[in-house]
């Protein structure tokens, strides 16, 4: 079974590798690995952005279902309703925020790092 797959008792990162964290060495890897977070975090982005106009929509329909059938409730179970809701979808506007000023600084890393590859090209 694919399940039953031993994993190596070490863990790569208690090894040192001369790729990882090498401030003056191989920016081409160092690119290659800003581009693929990039990317990794746009995508994340889009589907935050997707889940939270998913919230705004069910909050929406949570209010129409109060309002067809919760006519005899009290109005504080709506209020708290609406309350939590209204935390979720802030909760998930911050997270795209915090994670598009992520993306913005790894594009900043990524320009960096080009600028060192073209210049290493060019002393070359």
């Amino acid at each position: 079974m694919i399940w039953n797959v031993k994993r190596p008792r070490r863990r790569s990162d208690v090894f040192r590798s001369r790729f990882r964290d090498a401030d003056g060495d191989f920016p081409l890897r160092q690119y290659l690995r800003c581009r693929e977070e990039f990317w990794t975090g746009i995508l994340k982005a889009i589907l935050l952005a997707a889940f939270g106009v998913t919230m705004v929509f069910f909050a929406r329909t949570i209010g129409g279902l109060f309002e067809a059938h919760g006519a005899h409730l009290s109005p504080w179970y709506r209020r708290l309703v609406q309350f939590g809701l209204g935390v979720v979808i802030l909760l998930i506007a911050g997270r795209i925020w915090a994670k598009i000023r992520q993306v913005r600084e790894v594009r900043q890393e990524m320009a960096y790092l080009q600028g060192r590859i073209y210049d290493s090209q060019d002393s070359s």
